[in-house]
């Protein structure tokens, strides 16, 4: 995903982005600046995960969503790094 789609996504390169709790009980990560209505990600525990982790639950997902941001933001980093290090060198030694 490149920087400019991450912008079309998010509408901007600022965000304020917040987990809200839907009324069928998915937890949802939407953008508070956005006019738009769907959900960029929503997170469905089954019943028996939900016995096992509690109250816990929003807790969860909020550290599901900060690691698929944490990989989301690596990888671009990664990218922007290959794409200095293929540059052929202007002299060579």
């Amino acid at each position: 995903m490149s920087i400019e789609q991450l912008k079309e996504l998010f509408g901007s390169q600022e965000a304020i982005l917040e987990l809200v709790q839907l009324e069928g009980g998915e937890l949802a990560l939407r953008n508070t600046n956005s006019e738009q209505e769907e959900p960029l990600v929503t997170i469905q525990f089954s019943d028996e995960v939900k016995a096992l982790i509690g109250d816990q639950t929003p807790i969860i997902a909020q550290q599901m969503i900060q690691a698929a941001l944490f990989a989301l933001m690596e990888k671009q980093v990664n990218e922007l790094q290959a794409e200095v290090v293929d540059e052929q060198p202007r002299f060579m030694s």
